[in-house]
């Protein structure tokens, strides 16, 4: 049998009896990151046998896997942080099991997703997750039209690293879309910003964390297109020299910088 379960997206109080009965009566754990669930087996005082299962594991682990469901143990999986399979690994697993005609089962518990949803105080009632904010211009000229026919709340997991940017292009593309930055969810620090992408990037102070961005309903003819030309202005006008400004667009649309260069038509010793 193969169970996947939710744990803690920060808060350790969020565990359940339920998850804590099914990891102590498992045969064999398997974690995303084994260091993190060592974590969640202190609290709960328990001692099973753990290994890793992650995005890097190859054919051979996912054979290692097979044998043991094979040999009629139960297993259960978990990641760093809420329901495996969502933006994380365990769809392999999932569907390993499905082929081997093995039992499935899911133990409910904490999610990131749904908990950014219901903050964000957007509409709830059609709303998708899209996973990682895309990087590159193509990709996200694709998103845009996406959400614009769509027309229902998205919810997104960002890189605090990232997340300016994305808050910048937000603000660019749809100025009026409503949007909240949910950051640190269930832990100490939680924060919850609401408003135009435009107004929540200057409430942001402490770009650090995990991070959920929940993007409201907006019309496809409501939003514009940002060229490479006007990221670059904007991001002398934010205080870059020219050089940042190329270097911080070449990490972020994956374009060699002598590339880059050219398409701006700059001389390339700014």
């Amino acid at each position: 049998m193969l169970i996947l379960a939710a744990t803690p997206i920060g808060n350790l109080q969020d565990a359940s009896p339920r998850l804590a009965r099914v990891m102590a009566d498992a045969d064999l754990l398997f974690a995303e990151d084994t260091r993190q669930t060592r974590k969640l087996l202190q609290h709960f005082e328990i001692e099973r046998p753990l290994r890793a299962f992650h995005e890097f594991s190859d054919e051979r682990a996912l054979a290692a896997v097979r044998r043991e469901l094979q040999a009629g143990k139960k297993i259960v999986y978990v990641s760093d942080a809420g329901m495996p399979a969502v933006s994380d690994p365990g769809y392999e697993l999932v569907q390993l099991a499905i082929n081997e005609d093995i039992e499935i089962d899911v133990i409910p518990g904490p999610s990131a997703v749904l908990n950014a949803l219901v903050l964000s105080g957007l509409p709830s009632h059609e709303f998708c997750f899209l996973g990682f904010l895309p990087t590159t211009d193509e990709k996200r000229r694709r998103l845009l039209a996406r959400l614009g026919a769509l027309q229902m709340t998205a919810i997104f997991f960002e890189a605090p690293t990232r997340i300016g940017y994305s808050l910048a292009w937000l603000a660019e593309q749809a100025p009026l879309a409503q949007v909240a930055l949910c950051r640190e969810l269930t832990k100490l620090h939680q924060q919850v910003l609401r408003g135009t992408a435009a107004e929540v990037a200057a409430a942001l102070t402490v770009p650090k964390g995990e991070m959920v961005l929940v993007v409201g309903p907006f019309s496809a003819d409501t939003a514009t297109e940002l060229s490479l030309e006007d990221q670059y202005q904007r991001l002398l006008e934010s205080g870059k020299s020219p050089s940042q400004a190329v270097r911080e667009l070449a990490k972020t649309h994956r374009i060699q910088k002598r590339e880059l260069y050219r398409r701006l038509q700059l001389d390339g010793k700014n």
